[in-house]
């Protein structure tokens, strides 16, 4: 199950609107393939798997470890469970049920009807931490918020200038980069757009097709098009607005979600409801201020990674989170500290909600 895991471990991250699942094939000792979750949840952990053996009639009879109950409905694509019941596995052993009301349970009843013997083992893994996450954005219709800041000591994440390249050290960005890698999709505010005009990509080696897909708050559609972000050919652009007179035609590449009519402000819990109405469980916010603190007022943040540098500003500089209307101590944002990690010269904290 260990290497299953690993398997998993590759695809996390990449395979919205469905979790990462690594399996392992396995007859007489001896491994016939492995496989996981392909790049946008398609085809199937089991599938892949089963794709890669040439020979099927070694199939009959195989063991198959999976990271997760195989699916027993059909969506974009076929039930796993069919493929293991057309070519006679033996056994099934896992090591998480899927609770997606589609599956929870469905595939085991399924496959045992059948006479494959299906066993669940207690395997506790990060990729069963990864997908609990997946499961609960699921049943809660509510996707798994993480908010990165990268700020000085005394919490500030630019000059008065709004200079802020580069506040931490290069290792505390490299990490930042696998951050985008192991979630569905990234949110910014025009802010960041225009300031920083970003690519919001992944540039690790091996991570080349791991930057996710970007949903950026433009209340107005003020943004320029000449943004390095509107270049982007692989990658899914959407633009939550409140526009009800505008040009579609300019915007023929990037999908438009409007959220009010002509209000003077989006409205953040319906703009994370609809990130997670388009198929992804898992966003990244790297916005500046104003986005961080709609965020936390609506208590919509769920993890916090800060990367704190070792430098000062002062009180002219722009703070991480700005004013939260907080007037007694008992209506303070509650956080649990699960790690702190030195960065070089750098901490980053981690935070999870209370």
């Amino acid at each position: 199950m260990e290497l299953a895991t690993r398997m998993a471990e590759r695809a996390a991250g990449l395979t919205a609107p469905n979790p990462p699942v690594g399996v392992i094939i396995v007859k007489n000792g001896r491994i016939l393939s492995r496989g996981w979750t392909q790049l946008g949840g398609s085809p199937h952990a089991e599938v892949h798997a089963i794709n890669q053996v040439k020979d099927k009639s070694l199939l009959n009879g195989s063991t198959l470890y999976s990271t997760l109950e195989p699916c027993s409905h059909r969506g974009k694509n076929p039930a796993c469970i069919d493929s293991i019941i057309k070519y006679k596995f033996k056994d099934v052993i896992l090591s998480q049920k899927d609770r997606n009301p589609l599956v929870n349970g469905k595939g085991i009843k399924k496959l045992r009807n059948k006479g494959i013997k299906v066993t669940q083992i207690s395997f506790s893994n990060n990729i069963n931490k990864f997908n609990d996450v997946f499961f609960n954005s699921i049943n809660r219709n509510q996707p798994y918020v993480c908010l990165k800041i990268a700020s000085t000591a005394d919490g500030k994440i630019a000059t008065k200038t709004k200079d802020s390249k580069w506040i931490t050290g290069k290792h505390s960005r490299m990490m930042g980069h696998h951050l985008r890698a192991k979630n569905d999709c990234i949110l910014v505010g025009r802010g960041t757009v225009e300031k920083d005009n970003p690519l919001l990509n992944c540039r690790l080696s091996g991570l080349d097709n791991a930057s996710p897909d970007i949903f950026i708050l433009d209340t107005n559609l003020s943004l320029s098009l000449s943004s390095k972000i509107f270049k982007l050919k692989k990658r899914k652009i959407f633009i939550f607005h409140n526009c009800s007179n505008f040009n579609k035609k300019k915007y023929k590449n990037i999908k438009l979600i409007r959220l009010n009519d002509n209000t003077r402000k989006i409205d953040i819990k319906k703009a994370i409801k609809s990130i997670s109405a388009n198929g992804y469980h898992r966003i990244l916010v790297e916005g500046g201020s104003l986005i961080s603190t709609s965020l936390l007022k609506d208590d919509l943040i769920d993890k916090i990674f800060w990367f704190r540098a070792s430098k000062v500003i002062g009180n002219e500089g722009i703070g991480a989170i700005s004013n939260l209307d907080i007037k007694s101590m008992n209506l303070v944002k509650n956080f649990n500290l699960e790690n702190s990690v030195r960065v070089e010269d750098d901490i980053m904290d981690v935070y999870t909600r209370g």
